[in-house]
């Protein structure tokens, strides 16, 4: 696909064909892209735990599964954990990445001159912020990146996936063996997809106007139609959710798939009143 169609076409999937399996080629692709990404001063703090649910115990899956979770834990045959780890950023590894950076010109003009100054300057520097710099919003940035371009290649691939929150961080830590550096930020379910590849339309958004400024907040960054013409034959922009036969698919999928009637990973409890009566 183009990859303006493949922005178009993403969807989060929920719904997944559980008796088809993943190739290990796809997964690796993905790994691949996610490794790719952009990081700052190349520090690559972005990492993930593929997990083969037909592998995994009955205890991992409970305690990767994420509240708003019931269809994809039910009906996705892989997953992968992604966290971000600080240990990435610790400053002996950090001036030699830079360094590096500069032996593969890719930073600086004079290889000699530019680690010079990282040593004279960003070393200092970073050697007394690292840790704060490991968990600043720029260092989960980068997870983000890297995540992004996992799925974007999923969908290339004619896979599914549903970045999902977080699961419960020290169980999973525990029983994935995490080193204390890491910070697992997401579950990531993958698949076949079980539904359409239009899964009911393109997901709504908050309008363009309201999300984008120019030169200052409150100035709308304003739109040209020729060029939101041009994404719609491209496949960037497509038909809106909901598509009028997906009431109908989703009947059909709870059916053919067996799941209950719910999202919720857990069962809850009913709420109590608000008057507090019975």
């Amino acid at each position: 696909m183009e990859f303006k169609q493949v922005i178009g076409r993403r969807r989060a999937i929920r719904f997944f064909l559980p008796h088809r399996p993943v190739e290990r080629q796809k997964i690796e692709k993905m790994l691949e892209a996610a490794r790719r990404a952009s990081c700052v001063g190349n520090v690559n703090s972005a990492r993930g735990i593929v997990i083969w649910k037909d592998q995994a115990s009955a205890q991992l899956i409970k305690t990767i599964t994420p509240p708003l979770g019931y269809q994809q834990m039910q009906t996705a045959p892989c997953f992968i954990l992604w966290y971000h780890d600080t240990s990435a950023y610790e400053i002996t590894k950090w001036v030699q990445d830079l360094k590096n950076l500069a032996d593969t010109r890719r930073i600086g003009t004079d290889v000699d001159e530019t680690k010079a100054e990282i040593d004279r300057l960003l070393k200092p520097v970073f050697g007394a912020a690292w840790q704060q710099m490991a968990v600043s919003p720029l260092a989960f940035m980068d997870l983000g990146l890297a995540v992004c371009q996992a799925m974007l290649i999923a969908y290339d691939e004619g896979l599914g996936v549903c970045p999902m929150s977080s699961p419960r961080l020290e169980q999973v830590g525990k029983l994935l063996k995490l080193p204390d550096t890491a910070v697992p930020v997401c579950l990531m379910a993958v698949g076949y997809p079980a539904e359409s590849w239009e899964a009911g339309g393109q997901t709504v958004k908050a309008p363009f106007d309201n999300l984008f400024h120019e030169m200052e907040y409150g100035r709308a960054f304003e739109r040209d139609p020729a060029v939101e013409k041009e994404l719609v034959a491209a496949g960037m922009l497509q038909a809106p959710a909901p598509l009028p036969w997906r009431d109908a698919e989703l009947k059909y999928l709870e059916n053919a798939l067996k799941l209950e009637r719910r999202i919720i990973a857990f069962p809850a409890p009913d709420p109590a009143p608000a008057d507090g009566g019975s």
